[in-house]
């Protein structure tokens, strides 16, 4: 699989534009695509992938590419399964399939084990769940359950390299929450569309959506409130807004929510935290977002999925400080034993691992660099 920078050339080349040209389209200097473009500096933020996508008019998945090579076999396999019940449903199927009880716990479990990064059972468990609460829809326990089950196949094919399938799924949850007609779950399943509006790149999008939520979401909802304010001070970082009033207030509620994984959101103080990282990384703020990362205790992100990201997140912000390459590499190498799927399909993850290979020179750190992008995909085979 080819390097985001490696893709990007083929790309522009392909649309017959000139670096200058793309550079201008895209508001970057020429000097720094050309670094893109030949390894030599990673594409570190969502909003320069947003803007070259945008330039070379193509999607976002086009640039970062699927990653079917890299990812676990298991877990695609689960896609094909997931569209046809996606597709093959709808609100009105019956008569009623299964126990509505069973079914509605094991909505709750995939969730929970979807933040435990065990895709490929969830992928393979959700099709058959997603069937059957269709068939339930015309009570309300169901139609809660399917906006929680289809907000976990969101995020699950968003991961897999499925965003226009992730919006598709998260869609189905917001009818269903409609036909519900509970300004709580309503403002929940607008959150899951905020989330895969950010697998396509649509962060705009994604951000009147979150406002959206946020006008009927419950006063007494407050891990929904936070995640939905926390979407809107990254989308708003992104578009070229200012987040930190969002991020102040989201911290502020966070200290008053009892469970804030009640809703798989994982709404929690450290994992506003994390979210500030993720921010400061955008804001190309690497310091401020290394010294964020000293005050979480991974311990306290609770679930594996988030852990996952706050390791690559820290080593994001290590590798713009210039630390050493092995405290990078160690990073990520700890996010791929709990994450593999996550980690080796992160694009600013698979970024820094091709240009770190690309001008290491000691021989434990091309050791190290290579084995990561082997698992990777990134190095070319015979």
């Amino acid at each position: 699989m080819d390097s985001i920078g490696t893709t990007i050339r083929r790309l522009r080349r392909w649309r017959g534009l000139s670096l200058e040209q793309a550079a201008g389209l895209a508001g970057l200097s020429k000097g720094y695509l050309s670094k893109i473009e030949t390894g030599r500096a990673p594409v570190d933020r969502r909003s320069t992938l947003v803007a070259i996508a945008n330039a070379l008019r193509v999607s976002l998945a086009d640039i970062t590419g699927d990653g079917l090579e890299i990812r676990d076999p298991a877990a695609d396999s689960t896609v094909p399964a997931i569209r046809t019940a996606l597709l093959d449903t709808d609100l009105d199927d019956g008569p009623p399939r299964g126990e509505l009880r069973e079914l509605i716990a094991e909505a709750q479990l995939l969730a929970a084990m979807r933040q435990a990064n065990q895709e490929a059972e969830v992928g393979h468990r959700l099709p058959p769940l997603l069937t059957a609460l269709h068939t339930h829809a015309r009570q309300a326990d169901a139609l809660r359950a399917l906006v929680t089950a289809t907000h976990t196949t969101a995020l699950l094919v968003k991961g897999l390299g499925s965003p226009d399938l992730a919006w598709i799924a998260a869609d189905r949850g917001h009818a269903a929450a409609e036909r519900l007609g509970e300004p709580e779950w309503i403002a929940l399943a607008e959150f899951a569309r905020t989330q895969a509006l950010s697998g396509l790149g649509a962060h705009q999008r994604a951000g009147t959506l979150a406002r959206r939520g946020l006008d009927v979401v419950p006063d007494d909802a407050l891990d929904i409130r936070g995640a939905l304010t926390l979407t809107t001070g990254f989308a708003d970082t992104i578009v070229g807004g200012e987040p930190s009033g969002a991020l102040d207030e989201a911290a502020g509620l966070a200290e008053h929510v009892e469970n804030g994984n009640r809703h798989h959101l994982l709404f929690s103080p450290a994992n506003v935290v994390l979210w500030r990282m993720s921010t400061a990384l955008e804001c190309g703020d690497h310091a401020l977002a290394a010294s964020l990362a000293e005050t979480i205790d991974p311990a306290e992100l609770a679930i594996d999925s988030r852990r996952t990201t706050y390791l690559i997140e820290h080593a994001r912000a290590l590798y713009g400080l210039r630390r050493p390459d092995e405290q990078v590499l160690d990073l990520l190498t700890q996010a791929e034993r709990l994450g593999p799927v996550r980690t080796r399909s992160n694009a600013f993850a698979r970024e820094i691992v091709a240009t770190m290979l690309e001008r290491a020179r000691r021989e434990s750190v091309v050791r190290e660099a290579r084995g990561l992008a082997s698992r990777m995909g990134l190095l070319k085979t015979a």
